[in-house]
């Protein structure tokens, strides 16, 4: 069955642009596959470390002593932590421990912890980070991104997707397509079962 001349009109219209589209995604995400593999090559990379140390004393005067606190208490105390170390904490949530409050950061190619002393005030921040490479390789994989980050990714998917149906659909007409679709769907089954069995 061949698909009429309006169908491939379109299809190649769909084609070209998606294309176009995926252009700058698809060399990022073939980079950042190659260096996902690679991991040695970064290995004499340092990370950096950023450490800070201070006294809030809002926090101080709230005089926390107990393991316990209010759901109020700790927006105020959540409040008062961004502030202080000019950070977001708006989807963190805080472990409480032997008296301090314990932030833990996650973001693509870095992490940070702040920890609370409730009774006295005093927060300790640390911060690493791993490289560029570090938050592409995390971009590629999706971990520890927003939301809108899970958007492109799911975005891309539907635009390779689009992309290989309407190339398939061009190939169609071709003469020697059936040949082709039988080597090509064999070879690539192949392929996956041998990678599959030896991965």
């Amino acid at each position: 069955m061949k698909p009429s001349k309006k169908t491939l009109s379109l299809a190649r219209l769909i084609h070209v642009y998606v294309s176009m589209a995926l252009l700058t995604l698809l060399l990022f995400f073939s980079v950042t596959g190659i260096t996902l593999n690679h991991p040695e090559w970064f290995s004499s990379h340092q990370a950096q470390v950023v450490e800070s140390e201070l006294t809030i004393d809002t926090i101080a005067k709230l005089a926390l002593s107990n393991d316990q606190i209010t759901s109020e208490q700790q927006q105020v105390i959540t409040s008062e932590v961004e502030q202080a170390f000019a950070v977001s904490l708006q989807n963190t949530k805080p472990e409480l421990m032997s008296g301090e409050l314990f932030y833990s950061i996650k973001q693509a190619g870095k992490s940070a912890s702040i920890a609370v002393d409730l009774e006295t005030g005093d927060a300790f921040f640390e911060q690493t980070h791993y490289g560029w490479w570090a938050v592409l390789n995390d971009l590629h994989k999706g971990r520890n991104t927003s939301n809108f980050w899970g958007w492109i990714i799911d975005f891309s998917s539907v635009l390779f997707i689009v992309f290989a149906i309407t190339g398939f659909i061009l190939a169609m007409p071709q003469k020697r397509f059936h040949r082709t679709l039988i080597v090509s769907v064999s070879s690539t089954l192949l392929a996956i079962i041998t990678i599959i069995y030896f991965a």
